[in-house]
């Protein structure tokens, strides 16, 4: 048979298998809703659950029976697959025994355990040639984390199936690109029983998956991550960045929630509401944006996934700290929201027996916001000077290029963390920040871009060093270190605009006082009103924008606003308003009943 058609013939059986397993997960899963209504098998509401409808749940059986008819299908039978067969039917066990009857924590743990043990013995498991010692428990782990990471990320409508399927879809980008047709295959099976029970999971949902799809989900992940094109790679990251890339939603949140409550002395393993769709969800966004926006990140991680296989490590290593460093950045700006009853405090704090009040662990916690920004700057200044030397030459990293960069790195590091600690950068509270904010950020990277250049001199006398990269570093590490310094003000902002949060207010003045005014009601920490639009007479101001807000017009144009934008009330922003306004807005006002106000710069705090 000829290349071509055997191509052909392995793309279809492909196809067919997703089509497949996507068909029968589509027609079982009413099937199954219908029976495990019929005999009670239900989630009820309960307070530790984001849910507050009855819904049927059982749903893995139908994604299951999904899989393994497809499989037996569309599958030749070798030593892995069998293993992983095995696999998958001990975890749905696994998991169709917690949804009958609720199992302890860990008990649930040590199956888990021994379910990743049997995977590694059929043959699934990390290669990793420098450390082998390392290699059985690292694979053990990797297991049982995806496994724990679906079934914690299976905490709101859609999100599991839809998180799953595209983890699994960008699996089999990478097998089909690799020729691995039996990966590939295996991917769409897992594609396809996804694709088939998010039609009846989706916002709202019809039925739940339950512990028994989201295990079978978190195995088979687990599986096609470690069956990728870089299963026998020589390079450790290789092995662990292009899977944690693909997976890299799932994983962040369990890591999250699980520093979360360890952080607010929260037991790990116990269900909540305090997970990263829930945060999402608590900000102001829908279940259904919650969950696209979720999808939208899978999407973004797994297309980075792609970009990696074309990187040698170093690079590759870049962009997997610059993923990490974004959602560290997402992380710290999502703790902000108060998820957990507070406990009351005794009137003395309790000493240790050295005398302390606290250990050092809760020690560091009150200072992790720092903690995170050194962090954060560490990773940002690696990844940055590896990315100017990709720009200066054009993508291609010599062996003596490499050298170099890892050779001067670590006094890089050490010389602008100093200098962005002895600037204040460490010291500014980011979510408001100003224009001096933004000169101290430039002084501080240039101060540091400067001595990291004189110490290169001092010590190697710039031999095999490019000043270029010293310059385009200089300016890529300006953008990262202000970039990640408003991602705060950026996230409220764009979640603000989603959530569409408080009652609409139209404001009228666009100087001063009305800047004040509308960057207050922005920017207040329990937003209760939002500036949906502004007037002024003055023809100057008309068409331009206060903090996201448009200036439509003169007074003119109150009566139109008002209907067109739903105004709840009116806030005259001026220090000495005239009469006839005052008297044209009474007139416009009460009788639609929109309140009014006047709201002068010394009272905005009475808002």
């Amino acid at each position: 048979m000829s290349a071509p058609i055997q191509l052909l013939d392995d793309f279809g059986r492909v196809l067919a298998a997703g089509a497949t397993a996507l068909g029968v997960t589509f027609v079982l899963t009413p099937l199954v809703r219908s029976f495990a209504v019929r005999f009670g098998w239900i989630s009820k509401p309960v307070e530790d659950r984001w849910g507050k409808r009855i819904i049927a749940r059982l749903g893995g059986v139908a994604m299951f029976l999904g899989f393994i008819g497809s499989a037996a299908l569309w599958l030749p039978v070798t030593k892995p697959l069998v293993g992983f067969f095995l696999g998958a039917c001990l975890v749905f066990l696994l998991g169709l025994m917690d949804d009958l009857r609720r199992m302890p924590p860990y008990t649930k743990l040590l199956g888990q355990l021994i379910i990743g043990c049997a995977m590694v013995i059929s043959g699934i498991r990390i290669e990793l040639f420098q450390w082998p010692w390392i290699a059985i428990p690292l694979s053990v782990l990797w297991f049982v984390l995806l496994m724990n990471a679906l079934n914690l990320l299976d905490n709101m409508d859609g999100l599991a199936a839809g998180v799953g399927a595209i983890g699994a879809g960008f699996c089999l980008v990478h097998a089909v690109v690799s020729n691995q047709w039996t990966t590939a295959t295996l991917a769409a099976i897992v594609t396809g029983i996804c694709l088939g029970f998010l039609r009846y999971n989706f916002p709202p949902a019809k039925i739940f998956m339950g512990d028994s799809g989201s295990h079978l989900i978190g195995l088979s992940l687990a599986a096609l991550a470690l069956l990728g094109s870089w299963y026998h790679s020589t390079h450790v990251i290789s092995v662990l960045a292009i899977p944690t890339l693909i997976l890299a939603v799932p994983i962040f949140d369990t890591c999250f929630v699980t520093v979360q409550r360890l952080a607010n002395r929260q037991h790990p393993f116990t269900g909540g509401t305090d997970h990263v769709s829930h945060r999402l969800a608590i900000l102001g966004l829908s279940t259904r944006q919650t969950v696209t926006v979720l999808y939208g990140l899978s999407l973004g991680f797994g297309l980075l996934s792609l970009v990696s296989i074309t990187l040698k490590p170093l690079p590759a290593l870049a962009l997997w700290l610059s993923v990490l460093t974004g959602l560290v950045l997402v992380g710290r700006y999502l703790s902000r929201v108060n998820v957990y009853r507070l406990e009351p405090q005794a009137a003395e704090p309790v000493l240790s027996p050295s005398g302390s009040t606290g250990t050092f662990i809760e020690t560091m916690l009150l200072h992790k916001r720092r903690l995170v920004e050194i962090l954060v700057d560490f990773c940002l200044i690696g990844s940055v000077y590896v990315f100017a030397h990709l720009l200066r030459f054009e993508g291609v990293l010599s062996g003596d290029l490499q050298r170099l960069i890892v050779q001067s790195l670590p006094i890089i590091l050490l010389i602008k963390i100093s200098c962005f600690a002895s600037c204040g950068l460490y010291r500014g509270i980011w979510r408001y920040l100003g224009l001096w904010d933004i000169v101290m950020m430039f002084r501080a990277v240039s101060f540091g871009s400067i001595l990291s250049a004189l110490a290169l001199l001092y010590l190697w006398r710039f031999q095999g060093y490019s000043r270029a990269v010293l310059i385009i570093d200089w300016m890529l590490s300006f953008l990262a270190i202000g970039g990640s310094r408003i991602v705060e003000r950026l996230l409220d902002e764009w979640i603000g605009a989603a959530a569409e949060r408080g009652v609409p207010v139209l404001l009228i003045g666009a100087g001063d006082t009305g800047q004040l005014v509308a960057r207050y009601l922005k920017y207040e920490t329990r937003p209760t009103r939002r500036v949906v639009a502004i007037l002024d007479d003055d023809i100057r101001t008309h068409g331009s924008r206060i903090h996201g807000c448009q200036v439509l017009g003169g007074r003119g144009k109150l009566a139109n606003s008002l209907e067109a934008y739903g105004i709840r009330e009116v806030l005259i922003a001026m220090s000495d308003p005239p009469g006839e306004l005052l008297q044209c807005i009474q007139q416009q006002c009460e009788p639609r009943g929109v309140t009014w106000k006047v709201v002068t710069a010394g009272v905005i705090d009475a808002l």
